[in-house]
């Protein structure tokens, strides 16, 4: 399966689900076919409201033609049909989640520092962050970090993407695009204030 331009992932406990469906129904239908993803991460949720949700952007992605992605419980990944899993630092390890999920199915994993990229893994792209600005109390990596990223994969693991995630707005996800890096967002997908289409013009995928 081709990757995503960009990553949407969700904080219902920030936006709220309702607000958080309404963007990603307006976002999904105005990008390209395939280009986005949605990453339900919501860990604090309780198990059936989860599993509810999962449902709900299950639906949604299909609708849209776009694809899906469960942090963490491979479970629930599996229950819901979704593509993907995202896997934190404490998750089991890409080769566990890939011998349980099968070829199908993309891997991304967390990542907070470029040199965690040489080591071996068989996830289809890491996720690197904070990048652009500081998020739970670590400072903002910079470009020149996300470029550092972007050659270890060349050199360690040329068959993986990486993704910045911290702060991307518009202006930053056409830097990032024009270096071959996949963005992630929260806030500038689900935050009132911002235009998400400038987000999906910027990365190219705009339908």
């Amino acid at each position: 399966m081709k990757l995503p331009a960009l990553i949407a992932i969700t904080d219902v406990a920030r936006y709220g689900i309702q607000q958080t469906l309404a963007r990603l129904g307006w976002l999904l239908a105005r990008a390209l076919p395939g280009s986005v993803m949605v990453q339900l991460r919501d860990r604090g949720l309780p198990g059936r409201e989860r599993l509810a949700l999962a449902q709900e952007l299950r639906a949604l992605t299909r609708r849209h033609e776009q694809c899906l992605c469960i942090n963490d419980r491979l479970d629930l990944a599996l229950v819901v049909e979704s593509e993907a899993v995202h896997l934190g630092e404490l998750s089991v390890s890409s080769a566990d989640a890939r011998a349980l999920l099968g070829s199908r199915f993309i891997i991304t994993e967390a990542c907070h520092d470029p040199e965690q990229l040489t080591r071996a893994s068989v996830a289809n792209a890491r996720l690197l962050s904070p990048v652009f600005s500081p998020r739970k109390g670590n400072p903002g990596l910079g470009f020149e970090a996300l470029e550092r990223a972007r050659s270890l994969l060349v050199a360690h693991n040329p068959h993986q993407a990486v993704y910045a995630l911290g702060g991307v707005d518009a202006a930053a996800a056409a830097r990032c695009a024009q270096i071959g890096v996949g963005v992630a967002a929260i806030g500038a997908v689900f935050e009132e204030a911002t235009e998400p289409s400038a987000l999906l013009v910027a990365l190219g995928i705009w339908r």
